[in-house]
């Protein structure tokens, strides 16, 4: 099944083509192996294998990695869940799976930016997230309890920041990109990469290792900031 955005989309059959004699390619090649993406002029695709199915996604060459593999997983995924049971009987008929462009391009015009973040804080299971744009002085994203003011925390959160780096100068300690706070019933974490600043909160009864929460909201942060720039 082929999905495009663009006026002009590849021709189903050289495409199917192209993506099996990759994949023959690269098991002949080095066994137990298999591409994941390819670079050509201008573009990039993206490949994911299930079995006898394989979802692949072109994109620009500027679209950051870390992107395009979150929205390939996200479709590939979200495909197998609909029409698992289908497929394990198929006989070929690709009206079945018709429907599902109408998801494709949906999510293709979606917000990229709190799909990240909404996904951030499905799997981390965060308690609240704020997303701020400090040259704006806005805030991009929040998902918080009702009861916490979203500009509020956000003020914190930058005085947080700027009191730990002028600490770090004073210590030789250098430069400081984010910070994890303990406290009684919750780990917040305060991140700020140029003009953007995070804020996650976890719950402290969760069994989670403070490297995974440092680690994850800062990859998060590097890839919404990426988005953001292209």
């Amino acid at each position: 099944m082929r999905c495009s955005l663009e006026d002009n989309p590849m021709d189903a059959d050289i495409t199917t083509g192209f993506f099996t004699a990759i994949k023959d390619f690269s098991s002949e090649l080095i066994p137990g192996t298999e591409v994941k993406s390819l670079i050509l002029s201008g573009y990039k695709l993206f490949y994911n294998n299930h079995d006898n199915i394989t979802f692949a996604i072109q994109c620009s060459e500027e679209t950051p990695d870390q992107i395009v593999r979150f929205i390939l997983d996200e479709i590939s995924n979200t495909f197998l869940r609909l029409y698992g049971e289908e497929l394990s009987n198929w006989n070929g008929n690709l009206n079945i799976f018709e429907s599902f462009k109408n998801y494709v391009v949906q999510f293709l015009e979606e917000s990229l930016v709190e799909k990240i973040l909404e996904d951030f804080g499905y799997k981390l299971r965060t308690e609240g997230l704020i997303l701020f744009d400090e040259n704006e002085d806005k805030i991009i994203f929040s998902k918080l309890p009702s009861e916490i003011s979203s500009k509020k925390k956000v003020t914190f959160g930058g005085m947080l920041i700027n009191f730990a780096k002028n600490l770090s100068l004073e210590f030789k300690g250098g430069s400081v990109e984010s910070i994890l706070i303990s406290a009684e019933n919750k780990w917040i974490c305060v991140a700020k990469k140029e003009n953007i600043y995070i804020i996650a909160l976890f719950p402290k009864f969760r069994n989670i290792e403070l490297e995974v929460i440092i680690s994850k909201t800062d990859e998060t942060l590097e890839n919404v900031l990426k988005l953001l720039k292209i």
